[in-house]
């Protein structure tokens, strides 16, 4: 995992603390964080487990996560496995996961079916944090997601294939945005990124120029959108497939707790 290479006192001044997250969310009811990338792979269902883990078993928070994927309903595929598990003799073995699980089949729901905003309104009373994974090619979902959220993180690794999705998903974000009662804050995440190569450092003043030139004002005059500091970005770490099989150990967390830390210190003001 990496580790800030800021002074502790530097990089305390960036972070939320944990009491000043939970003062938040007492004060403002469910915090609503939105996972998505309007395309497919970029690592948002390991950023919404590790979130999601992060905040239950780090904050002792009680946490919802709503799977959207209509591509693979993988958080649902992840959750199960976890609860499914066995042991070495083939006896059940469940394992309790700390956060609560709704799969929403936005693809393929009923004409009555309730929509995303709607889902999100009637479990805000019941949790302390929701997390929506939306899935790569949901705009409308994704949309209605970002009538709701306080904060959308979109992940991309260092690969054009990925950084020239950002504007758009900028854009439906804005979209959704804009019948926010809140002020949608978007944080453009970089992840898996290695310092085995310079991709990542290659990648930031594309994505930079990408974020001036293509995300335009009329976007931000909806939402605010920033591209987070190399400081948070999310390494390659193999602890992160490893999560399929090892249920990750409360270190493996911080990296990403970091990053929401970081995030919500915008969020509160």
């Amino acid at each position: 995992m990496k580790t800030s290479t800021l002074p502790r006192q530097q990089l305390r001044r960036l972070l939320a603390s944990h009491d000043e997250i939970r003062v938040w969310i007492n004060q403002n009811g469910c915090l609503v964080i939105g996972v998505g990338m309007l395309k497919g792979g970029t690592g948002k269902t390991t950023m919404t487990i590790f979130l999601a883990l992060y905040l239950a078993v780090m904050l002792g928070l009680k946490v919802l996560v709503i799977d959207t994927d209509d591509n693979s309903q993988t958080v649902d595929e992840w959750y199960k496995i976890r609860e499914n598990r066995v042991d070495l003799e083939g006896n059940p073995a469940p394992e309790k996961v700390p956060f609560d699980l709704v799969t929403y089949d936005a693809k393929n729901k009923a004409e009555d079916a309730p929509e995303l905003d709607d889902v999100i309104d009637s479990f805000r009373d019941q949790f302390d944090v929701i997390i929506v994974d939306s899935g790569g090619a949901g705009k409308e979902a994704y949309w209605e997601l970002c009538q709701k959220a306080h904060m959308v993180l979109l992940p991309f690794a260092p690969s054009g294939f990925e950084w020239n999705r950002i504007a758009p998903t900028a854009k439906t974000a804005a979209r959704g945005g804009k019948a926010n009662d809140n002020r949608l804050k978007v944080f453009v995440c970089m992840v898996k990124c290695t310092g085995r190569n310079t991709l990542a450092a290659d990648a930031r003043p594309v994505v930079e120029a990408i974020m001036a030139t293509k995300i335009d004002d009329e976007v931000r005059k909806k939402i605010d959108v920033a591209f987070m500091d190399k400081e948070f970005e999310i390494s390659d770490s193999p602890d992160y497939p490893r999560a399929w099989d090892e249920t990750p150990k409360r270190t493996h967390l911080e990296e990403m707790g970091l990053l929401f830390r970081h995030a919500m210190k915008e969020v509160i003001g």
